[in-house]
Formats: structure tokens, sequence, C-alpha cells
């Protein structure tokens, strides 16, 4: 299969937060783009003949604006600017931060349009800041634009690409991507996350959109600490139906790993070999249902050495390359009895509304 990798040196230089309060904005960090694109290329993923490499320019203010408030897009440049500030909730701003945002968004762009144009089969966006937490007019999480969201309706408006399903597998809820998207039936938004920690979350099975979107926003809350085999469960009683009984044109895949074992942020217990598998499945159903129209865009995922493996598990399965995973793990065998729970409710929902 052909892949395209959407990426731009820019990515390892920009955007690095110069103070340590509040602290995960530390983990979102050049490196991240730095080391992973040193281990594909050393594991010989870079060199494969079925991978291109595409250089993403940035989007513009047209393409933000068309999901986000002119204020948001505003204050983070002037913001930028200054070369300090806090525009959200973790989300701290220096003076280049603009640039790497709007870069991001440019390269989720990228990876959607060589996919809908046909020149690769599917794309890879290994892109920095994430997105999945901005709203429409506010930043967070570490999120500035939510890139997702302005790729799937650059889409919509650019290329009639009519009904789109998001797919969010980041240890975090989407819940920028789904305010975005709350009323709109046109976009379907279905997110695997963690649940259970914070006081206040967002992501429970109850948000499921509202208006015309109603039944279009579903969420699968899973528990602290489920390990690979449960969630690969969960996604296999849930995904198929739901991609089925929409029939998208197109996949665009929110993929954070941040879900890894060892990550610092997120609390899920995932390995690498495990985002192999979900791509597998994502593959196979996008080619059953959409013309294997896939785009994955990178959110989150922290841990330095883990981060490089698990990107490297999606591209070598899509690529049909095998790669040594070196983070194996014994795990439970058992499937939770609240994760068969929230998988049932689900299947309630989708037969309600899908």
């Amino acid at each position: 299969m052909r892949l395209g990798l959407v990426s731009h040196k820019a990515f390892e230089e920009t955007h690095i937060p110069e103070v340590t309060r509040p602290y995960m904005e530390a983990f979102e960090h050049p490196d991240r783009i730095k080391f992973t694109r040193e281990y594909l290329r050393n594991s010989g993923l870079l060199g494969n003949q079925n991978l291109k490499i595409f250089e993403c320019k940035p989007a513009a203010r047209v393409d933000i604006v068309r999901v986000h408030s002119p204020y948001l897009f505003d204050v983070v440049g002037e913001l930028s600017r200054l070369g300090y500030g806090e525009v959200g909730a973790s989300s701290f701003v220096v003076k280049d931060t603009f640039k790497a945002a709007c870069l991001s968004a440019g390269g989720a762009i990228s990876a959607v349009e060589e996919v809908n144009k046909g020149s690769v089969e599917t794309a890879f966006a290994l892109i920095r800041p994430p997105g999945h937490h901005a709203g429409i007019g506010h930043s967070e999480g570490m999120c500035y634009f939510n890139n997702c969201a302005i790729s799937v309706r650059w889409l919509q408006e650019k290329k009639n690409v009519k009904r789109i399903l998001i797919l969010d597998l980041d240890a975090h809820a989407c819940d920028g991507t789904s305010q975005i998207f709350y009323t709109d039936p046109t976009v379907l938004v279905l997110s695997f996350h963690e649940y259970g920690m914070e006081a206040i979350e967002r992501g429970w099975l109850e948000e499921i959109g509202s208006g015309e979107g109603e039944g279009y926003n579903i969420n699968v809350p899973l528990p602290l600490g489920t390990w690979g085999n449960a969630y690969l469960w969960s996604f296999e009683n849930i995904f198929p139906e739901v991609i089925r009984s929409f029939k998208p044109e197109m996949v665009v895949v929110s993929f954070g790993f941040d879900t890894h074992y060892s990550d610092p942020v997120g609390n899920m217990n995932l390995q690498a070999e495990d985002y192999a598998k979900l791509t597998r499945m994502i593959l196979q159903l996008g080619k059953e249902v959409c013309q294997g129209r896939v785009a994955f865009i990178l959110e989150g995922g922290y841990s330095l050495i883990a981060l490089p493996l698990s990107i490297a598990a999606v591209i070598s399965t899509i690529l049909d390359s095998e790669i040594k995973y070196f983070d194996k793990i014994r795990e439970p065998e058992k499937i939770p009895k609240i994760v068969r729970n929230v998988t049932e409710e689900i299947q309630n929902i989708k037969k309600q509304y899908l």
C-alpha cells in the first residue's frame, strides 16, 4: 500500500515551552518528531519504496477560521508575537507557537488532500502541536488549533467530501472535536478514551450530539489501566458497525499514542503491537466501506521511547513491513466487566440512531 508521510523539519525545531509550569507543556516537545523520524530512518521504513514523503505548508487563515473563531486565531498569533502567554488551560505560547500551530493544521490538510486525490492510498501526518482539545473559541490541553477538524472542513468545503468519520484513539476525549461537530450529521465523531481520573471530565456516554447531529457523537469511555486486549475487544465490537452504518467517504483518524503503558500523561496500558492491530482493522474496514480512503493525524504520545516505536508500528502495518517490538509485556486475559458494560451501552446507542 502506498503511504504518504506528511511532516516538516520545523516541527523538530519550533514551539519549545520555556517555563516548567504547567508541567505538561514540557512533554509536548520537538523531540517527539525528531526521535520518531530517526527511528523510522534507522528501522528502514523511511526508505521503503511505497513511502512517499510530503513537506507540508502552513494552513491559511481562511482554513483555520472555517472551524475556529477569528478571535482565537488572532489571540494565538498576538501572544506568539509577544513571545509569552497562556492561551488556554495547559496551552502555553512562546514566540513560534503560532507558526507551529498553523503548520500543524496545514499538515493535516496535506494528509487528507493527498489521500483524496489518490496520489497515495493512505497518509500519516507526523505533526505537532496536537489539536483535538481545541474547540471553536478556545485552546486547551497543549492544543491550539484543531488540526483534524480543520482538515475535515477543508475536505467538505474544497473537495465536496460530504460524509466523514473521525475516529479518535487518543488517551483523552476529543472534547474540542466533539464540540465543533456536535450538531452536524455529516461528520460522525467516535472517540475511545480513558475515563475516571478528573473530577470534571468530558467524554461521557450521554454526550451523543444534539439537534440534527444527535447520535453522531459517540464516546467510548474506558477505565483507567485498560489493557490492549480489552481495548481491542471493545473496538472490534463497536467500530465495524459504526463505519458500516454511517458509510463515510473518508475516515480521518486522530491517533494519539498516550494510551501506551509507559506514557507520562495517559493512564492506559496499550503496547505498540496493539496499534498495529488497530491499524490493520481500520485499513480493512476502510477498504470495505470507503475505498480505503484513510488519513492518520498524530495527536498525543509523550514517551520519547514508546512514541517512535508506536508510530513505526502503524507505518510498518500500512507498508506491510515487519519491525521488532521491544515493549512487549504480559497482560491479563480477562476482559473487565466495566469494559463489557460500556461496550453494550454503546451498542444500544448505535441501534437507536444509526
